[in-house]
């Protein structure tokens, strides 16, 4: 009796620069469905411009196929003694079958000939990739969970947002230096400053708003529903919310900080529901935000705003492990 020849399960993982980029296409296209569909965010400006790179042969990272076709892809990018890794996405039919860890190996074997590198982060949204997060733990990584939370906005309704002695208004075009040093201010000495290195330093605080309010990457930045806490006394800048649409009726809450002194005193509570405020009335449906999930006082401000998690996934981080002197 003649039976059907087995397909081998084996994957080739091969870079990306010898990957063709139209044979990806469906790959990149299955994932922003699955980011609008999950997270209300239409992905696909970041996703062309990721294609764009790819086109160039310029795109650092690994393909996995399967069965003659792509199957997943991860990507990295090299930022001086730092590596930042971007999206690692399998197509969903692929999903459970080790591929995203395979991937992740390979991208953490080319990066460690590196020898400037001496940070390695994965910040981005996961979806599905379990045996991504046991490699990076396999090779030494912490690990932290983000939980990506949404608030739906029936409409627009006026609630009483003042606060004695703090103004609350939209964003300004000389507000950027200040709102870095108050980003920067409210990190120091964080969990979040230990998982982002850019938030150690009020330069990359500086690097990390600049694409927040100039990037694709963040959505369409909103500095009229962006919100800014002063002093009415002294008129010094003491919180910053920072607003995006990243889709059709969704808008990004993509960063909340108030200086160390004045967090605890429902600022950035005020500031949430300003924001909220202007997102319904520009007819924004759902806003969303992501967190720390150890943040514990956070997640518990954003639940009683009416945030709900709707989406948790990992990140990780490493600095280069020091080689012992007979290596």
């Amino acid at each position: 009796m003649a039976t059907a020849a087995l397909t081998n399960p084996e994957p080739r993982i091969i870079p990306l620069s010898e990957a063709e980029a139209a044979e990806l296409a469906p790959l990149f296209e299955e994932q922003c469905v699955e980011w609008l569909s999950l997270l209300r965010w239409d992905y696909s400006a970041p996703s062309r411009m990721i294609r764009d790179v790819l086109t160039e042969s310029d795109l650092l990272g690994f393909a996995a196929c399967l069965d003659g076709q792509y199957a997943g892809l991860g990507f990295y990018v090299v930022e001086g003694n730092r590596v930042s890794i971007g999206d690692i996405y399998v197509s969903r039919q692929w999903r459970g079958v080790g591929l995203d860890g395979r991937i992740v190996e390979a991208m953490i074997e080319e990066i460690d000939r590196l020898t400037r590198i001496r940070r390695i982060e994965s910040q981005c949204v996961q979806i599905g990739n379990d045996s991504a997060g046991e490699m990076f733990l396999s090779l030494g990584f912490h690990k932290c969970d983000r939980r990506f939370m949404m608030v739906h906005l029936k409409r627009a309704a006026e609630v009483d947002l003042k606060l004695s002695h703090i103004a609350i208004r939209s964003w300004e075009e000389n507000d950027f230096d200040e709102a870095a040093r108050v980003i920067h201010s409210s990190y120091r000495g964080s969990l979040d400053a230990r998982i982002n290195i850019q938030y150690g330093r009020e330069e990359g605080c500086s690097e990390t708003l600049s694409i927040l309010t100039g990037h694709i990457w963040c959505g369409d930045f909103l500095p009229e529903v962006t919100r800014v806490a002063v002093s009415a006394d002294t008129g010094q800048m003491i919180g910053v919310l920072i607003a995006s649409r990243i889709a059709e009726g969704a808008g990004h809450i993509s960063q909340i900080s108030l200086r160390r002194s004045f967090q605890g005193l429902g600022i950035g509570r005020r500031m949430i529901e300003s924001a909220l405020l202007e997102f319904s009335r520009r007819g924004i449906r759902d806003a969303s935000l992501a967190v720390t999930a150890d943040n514990k006082g956070a997640v518990h401000l954003y639940e009683s705003c009416g945030f709900q998690t709707i989406h948790t996934f990992p990140v990780f981080y490493r600095e280069r492990r020091r080689r012992r002197a007979d290596d």
